[in-house]
């Protein structure tokens, strides 16, 4: 693999997780801030359940190279999903796809929660990163983003992300 090519993964992978969102898998322990409102909630089905199943669907987008598929993810005009999609089209352009990218969620709190908006504070940092080459990639330092997702008809998305 040449230089170009190894740093160009490199600061690709370090973009991805600049969304603070994980790509495959987050970890099956997540603290929740319990003087929310709404903590019962999201211990349940909440927040938590809809970042991990809204992550779930991102990885496979990744995996599978769909870009259009991955941009339905985010509402329509949102700066993150653009990066997103940008990344993942510069990704299959150099002929490379994600094949296990694991991010740890640390911690979520819940900055506000109404019928058709979440914001959460989320904790998270790349545990694993992986690519279908088998080149391991090195895991990031731990950051915290604001994530405020939406609920556009029956389906959550991503409206923005940052820090």
């Amino acid at each position: 693999m040449t230089l170009p090519r190894l740093l160009l993964l490199v600061l690709l992978t370090l973009a991805c997780a600049a969304l603070g969102i994980g790509v495959v898998a987050l970890s099956e322990r997540a603290e929740v801030d319990r003087t929310s409102p709404v903590a019962h909630h999201a211990t349940e089905e909440g927040p938590v359940a809809l970042l991990r199943e809204w992550d779930r669907r991102r990885a496979a987008a990744w995996s599978s190279g769909d870009v259009a598929g991955l941009r339905s993810l985010y509402v329509r005009r949102s700066t993150a999903g653009a990066h997103d999609a940008a990344r993942l089209s510069r990704w299959l352009e150099v002929g490379l796809r994600v094949r296990h990218l694991e991010t740890q969620l640390l911690r979520v709190r819940v900055i506000e929660e109404r019928p058709r908006v979440v914001q959460l504070a989320v904790t998270d940092r790349i545990a694993r990163a992986e690519t279908t080459d088998g080149l391991r990639l090195p895991g990031d330092a731990t950051s915290t983003w604001r994530v405020t997702m939406r609920r556009i008809g029956g389906e959550w998305k991503v409206a923005e992300v940052s820090r």
